[in-house]
């Protein structure tokens, strides 16, 4: 027998959520697979400003501002050498949010699966989608019982971040343009902070001669997610196990031994390689891809929850509307939009890795202050505004800002 529903979304990460919300609230039954049972724990712990304004149009920001998350007011990088930047998102180009949270992702993610539970979805834990027919729309799951289920939908959202289901089973699946790089993560207890250190801010440290670098996210009073992002070749040029390389970076690293003296590990170090990845197209005639389903850039920049949100939040803005009987042009609503935003974050990550953005972030000559407000404004996720020269020529922004601080 054959189950139906106006939507199925493989995946109940943030971008399956938030879509899910929304199109409950617009009166839309959804079924929802999710391979694993929650909370469950996954990096990506810090959010952007970006995030809160996504949150708070789909009725969601109330829920996570009352959860105690530690608030995060920007960032602050420094190098080797010392130098410092603080980027505090109150200066960006007057956008409604200026801060966001540090969460614990295994809480956050359940907080807004439980909120598309409330309002009606049909979820299913410990499930995998096994087969997809999209010419008929059906999706084949298989539940922890190892019973088969075939579901038809109207859509099929993929939400299923890393797994990416639909690039596999359809073979959308394309190498990332990023170079290959590594991150492995821990949780700290006990970490020193210094007295100068904004509260919540998250801090990275760069390694070396920019060998890799260090994500450190507040999650509380006491606790801290520490993550090393490297290159394949830096990592193994060391020919350590996970935790003595992870042991040896923080050693060797001026601030991080500081800061991580006296500071316990509370789980195991972790490691995610190979994690950037793209796809051939995000959407079909019955389908669209969402998060990280798609393409996923680099941590560096505290991406991947704003691009799972605003990916899940506009496609299922686009499929109400659908459902309404509109024409909906995917590739220019949907994809073309998606990759304005993909595309600065990825200019900056470039930027990141090869150094110019180091070199513009650490200068110490002064810049316009309109530069540095456009400059926040992307930092803080605002990466589809096309009045910021950084979002509508972002590598030309980039080389000329550099240019001109390098001189």
């Amino acid at each position: 027998m054959i189950q139906n529903c106006d939507v199925l979304i493989i995946g109940g990460g943030p971008a399956g959520s938030i879509a899910a919300v929304k199109l409950l609230k617009a009166g839309h039954s959804v079924t929802l697979i999710e391979k694993i049972s929650f909370p469950r724990f996954v990096i990506g712990e810090s959010l952007l400003p970006r995030c809160n304004q996504l949150l708070e149009e789909a009725g969601l920001l109330d829920v996570i501002a009352a959860a105690g998350f530690k608030f995060k007011g920007g960032v602050a990088f420094r190098n080797e050498d010392n130098a410092l930047k603080i980027v505090d998102f109150k200066d960006n180009l007057g956008q409604k949010h200026n801060s966001s949270f540090q969460v614990r992702r295994e809480t956050f993610d359940h907080l807004l699966l439980k909120e598309a539970e409330k309002l009606g979805a049909n979820v299913i834990m410990e499930a995998e989608v096994t087969a997809y027919d999209p010419k008929e729309n059906t999706i084949e799951v298989r539940n922890k019982a190892q019973e088969m289920t075939v579901y038809r939908a109207k859509k099929v959202i993929d939400a299923s971040g890393y797994g990416r289901v639909l690039p596999r089973l359809l073979n959308l699946e394309l190498p990332s343009s990023l170079a290959p790089r590594n991150a492995i993560f821990c949780r700290m207890e006990h970490d020193k902070r210094t007295p100068d250190q904004p509260e919540g801010y998250i801090y990275v440290y760069v390694v070396g001669d920019n060998d890799a670098w260090i994500w450190n996210i507040p999650l509380s009073d006491s606790v801290t997610s520490v993550g090393i992002v490297s290159s394949d070749t830096y990592f193994e040029s060391f020919s350590l196990p996970l935790e003595d390389f992870f042991d040896h970076t923080i050693r060797n690293n001026t601030h991080a031994k500081e800061r991580y003296a006296e500071a316990q590990k509370i789980n195991t170090v972790g490691y995610i390689g190979g994690y950037s990845s793209k796809v051939k197209n995000m959407f079909g005639e019955k389908f669209v891809m969402v998060g990280n389903a798609t393409e996923f850039l680099d941590p560096v920049f505290s991406s991947g929850v704003t691009l799972a949100l605003e990916s899940g939040s506009k496609a299922a803005d686009l499929i109400i509307r659908e459902f309404q009987g509109k024409r909906i042009d995917w590739q220019v609503e949907y994809e073309d939009y998606m990759m304005v935003g993909v595309n600065v974050f990825k200019a900056y990550v470039e930027a990141w890795y090869d150094g110019r953005l180091q070199s513009i972030l650490f200068s110490k000559k002064e810049t316009v202050e309109k530069i540095e407000q456009k400059i926040v404004s992307v930092l803080s996720g605002y990466v589809w505004d096309e009045k910021n020269m950084f979002v509508h020529s972002p590598e030309a922004s980039i080389d000329a800002i550099y240019a001109l601080l390098k001189n």
